[in-house]
């Protein structure tokens, strides 16, 4: 009976230590974690910060504004500097969060304002389609083009908040851009869609083109077209009679010796002198 219970005292005194040890290397392991993590905070902020005021830049040169996660960036930049950067975190959390819903809010939009302003066209009782009226209204692959560099933006703000390399995709944005402002919407597609799948991480092997420059063409002014003295028509450079009004058509001559010219002499292939005009 001794002998029993002083097992049973010894089996439970070497659980109870087994339990503690696990116990305290377990508190141990949890403090370390704790303090890594706490160390990481201030960079982890700081890079929150910058982050979230790319995103309003970015979005701000596309006419998207939010004064509220401007404010929550105000209130993240007072945070990091009493060192609540737990708080930071989650301001800024909730800024991108807000910027990107109204990014998807307006990706999402698309063109309904373009086809509400479209009238119906032609008369009657007819009533042209959604179909018809972009058919009518809407060049080929514009709106495809829009939509496809709106998700190709898209791609590129969420690639810039997970810390990706999106240098390549911002170029292609751009060269999709400009094609779309000289109505090449062709390819404007194209490039957008290298765009957009540049930005989710995929490897492009393609550069971005260059813009083309604009060539000047100037043209030559031509001469003034010959009216009709009495009605005031146009005229042909041969016409003997106006075409609006029958009226005959003396042609030029020379003031000073009567000579008929042609309607280009500039002086008087008989006596030479200087034709006025």
């Amino acid at each position: 009976m001794t002998i029993g219970l002083v097992l049973a005292v010894v089996a439970f005194a070497v659980i109870g230590f087994f339990q503690m040890t696990f116990l305290r290397k377990k508190m141990q392991n949890r403090r370390v974690r704790t303090s890594k993590g706490d160390s990481e905070l201030p960079d982890s902020a700081h890079n929150a910060i910058v982050t979230t005021k790319a995103i309003v830049e970015s979005l701000g040169r596309q006419g998207l504004r939010s004064p509220e996660s401007m404010a929550w960036i105000k209130e993240a930049e007072m945070a990091f500097g009493r060192h609540n950067y737990r708080v930071v975190l989650e301001l800024t959390g909730k800024a991108r969060e807000r910027l990107l819903s109204l990014k998807s809010a307006q990706a999402r939009k698309g063109d309904i304002v373009k086809l509400e302003q479209l009238a119906p066209m032609g008369g009657g009782d007819e009533v042209s389609t959604t179909k018809e009226l972009l058919q009518k209204e809407v060049a080929p692959n514009l709106l495809q083009s829009k939509f496809s560099i709106e998700l190709a933006g898209s791609a590129v703000d969420r690639g810039r908040v997970a810390g990706r390399d999106v240098t390549q995709a911002a170029e292609f944005l751009d060269a999709a851009k400009g094609r779309f402002d000289v109505k090449d919407y062709d390819g404007a597609l194209s490039l957008s869609r290298l765009a957009k799948r540049a930005a989710d991480g995929q490897k492009i092997d393609a550069h971005a083109p260059t813009p083309k420059a604009v060539t000047v063409v100037a043209f030559a002014s031509t001469p003034a077209a010959r009216t009709c003295a009495s009605c005031g028509a146009g005229l042909a450079a041969d016409d003997a009679f106006c075409r609006k009004c029958g009226t005959p058509l003396a042609p030029p001559t020379c003031a000073s010796c009567g000579t008929e010219l042609l309607a280009d002499d500039a002086f008087c292939r008989k006596c030479g002198a200087r034709v006025s005009s």
